[in-house]
């Protein structure tokens, strides 16, 4: 699965849409990309053939992996903002850049919210008990469902703001 030139076209769309929401000054291409990731993670997750040859020890190491990073955007992000809106001149600044490149300021603080939803979500159960003597533990749906909210939420993020930085530089070209 995810093994095929198929990977690269999805990422060649975001950078597509990426450049063309920047350029066009476009919500459109967020939401566009909300729906394709939604579908292409969803799709990853509900295949079996995903969770071939994975643990879920790995999966939840990668899932607390991607929540510390989240993590640290949040801070990052957060502190950027309120350095913003604690000086009136920089909310003047941020506000009227915000008008110019017809960007939505609920657009700029969606990736602050989008990022804090992985660490809200956490599995009942991380691991159900094969059959047999040598089985491996089962990766439950928990376990499955939290793979999704973070790899989803990481592109979705990482899309947002780069697409609202994009917007807001197209103003200076």
């Amino acid at each position: 699965m995810y093994k095929d030139a198929r990977c690269l076209l999805v990422y060649l769309l975001a950078l597509v849409l990426l450049l063309v929401g920047a350029w066009l000054q476009a919500d459109w291409t967020v939401y566009l990309m909300v729906l394709v990731f939604l579908f292409w993670d969803a799709r990853f997750v509900l295949t079996p053939a995903s969770f071939e040859g994975r643990s879920t020890k790995k999966i939840l190491s990668h899932c607390r992996d991607a929540e510390t990073l989240m993590s640290y955007f949040i801070g990052f992000y957060s502190v950027v903002l309120a350095v913003i809106f604690t000086d009136n001149t920089k909310t003047d600044t941020l506000l009227r850049a915000c008008r110019q490149a017809n960007l939505s300021i609920l657009l700029v603080a969606a990736p602050l919210v989008v990022a804090a939803i992985p660490m809200l979500f956490i599995p009942v159960q991380f691991g159900a008990k094969g059959t047999g003597a040598n089985a491996k533990r089962e990766i439950t749906s928990g376990v499955k469902a939290l793979l999704f909210v973070n790899i989803y939420c990481e592109k979705l993020v990482v899309f947002m703001f780069v697409h609202d930085l994009l917007r807001i530089l197209r103003r200076f070209f």
